[in-house]
């Protein structure tokens, strides 16, 4: 058994500016199906969302859900989704007995943080709207201070959205990250480090795009995200485990991959698992892919 890791807005859904590659969808599932490979979804999107996100987006349904940046797992129960007690017990442990609404109460002296909506808060995350030209960096210095004070160890994790024009700032427990819940969920499924892929594409995505699991930053990136991520894989050693997607990944018949989206994980996945690449250049192969899952129409590119 295999495991792919992927979070989901503008990495396996096409909903950034950049096209999506019109057989990069079938030609991902199908190689999970060709191959044995769970699938879970590590979003920063509560569980309600993340549904969501699969209807819109005709997403095949995942064997587990991590939500809420990690700070929530669910499992699969076949005909519903099963909340796993045991890693809200694990990481409850960093914050000394605080949740979220009493770690936001002691806060409220921050100026320029904004709480998010409430259906954006969790148990264990406290998340905020920032300004686009808040100093981040002194910002998080203050928190750092602040927490330690109160006994809380927590993360502190920095992003965009440029839809908003607003930094978004989300404040986990220390072993709440995407990272940790991914090494807890292949701990879960019995799934090997190296049997395992993460996909990602923005600033909450970078500690486990450079760290020790094998994954695939996506090619619609924005740049700065991607020199991070080459910049952490660089102090960490660890710029064998990270890859970045460039596209011009070939499939049979002369079509190619744009590297964007569904279309840079199965990049990803082939540059970690080169042997697939047969595969994708059997005619044979790609043609039973689009007769289980037909390519998607909307926002596609030209090339495949």
């Amino acid at each position: 058994m295999k495991l792919l890791c992927t979070d989901l807005d503008r990495t396996l859904v096409p909903n950034g500016e950049q096209p999506e590659s019109a057989l990069a969808r079938p030609v991902l599932w199908h190689l999970l199906r060709s191959n044995d490979m769970a699938l879970a979804y590590v979003s920063g999107r509560d569980i309600g969302r993340v549904l969501q996100a699969i209807d819109d987006y005709d997403l095949q349904v995942p064997d587990v859900i991590v939500a809420d940046v990690g700070t929530s797992i669910y499992v699969s129960t076949g005909g519903g989704w099963e909340l796993h007690d045991e890693w809200h017990c694990l990481i409850g442990q960093d914050w000394n007995g605080y949740d979220s609404a009493g770690i936001g109460e002691t806060l409220v002296d921050f100026t320029g943080m904004q709480e998010q909506e409430s259906d954006r808060q969790t148990r264990f995350k406290c998340s905020y709207y920032l300004p686009q030209d808040m100093d981040t960096a002194a910002l998080a210095g203050q928190l750092e201070s602040h927490l330690q004070t109160l006994g809380v160890r927590a993360s502190l994790v920095f992003s965009d959205d440029p839809e908003k024009n607003v930094q978004l700032l989300d404040i986990l427990p220390v072993h709440a990250t995407k990272r940790e819940a991914i090494v807890h969920v292949q701990h879960m499924r019995g799934v090997a480090n190296e049997a395992s892929l993460f996909s990602g594409d923005s600033g909450n995505d970078v500690t486990a795009l450079a760290s020790h699991l094998p994954s695939v930053t996506v090619r619609n990136a924005d740049q700065a995200t991607r020199e991070a991520v080459r910049k952490l894989a660089a102090t960490n050693g660890t710029q064998d485990s990270s890859y970045q997607a460039e596209g011009g990944l070939m499939l049979a018949g002369g079509q190619e991959l744009n590297g964007n989206y569904a279309g840079g994980i199965v990049e990803g996945l082939v540059h970690f698992n080169p042997g697939w690449r047969e595969q994708l250049l059997s005619r044979t192969w790609l043609n039973e892919a689009l007769s289980q899952t037909p390519a998607p129409v909307g926002n596609t590119s030209r090339q495949a």
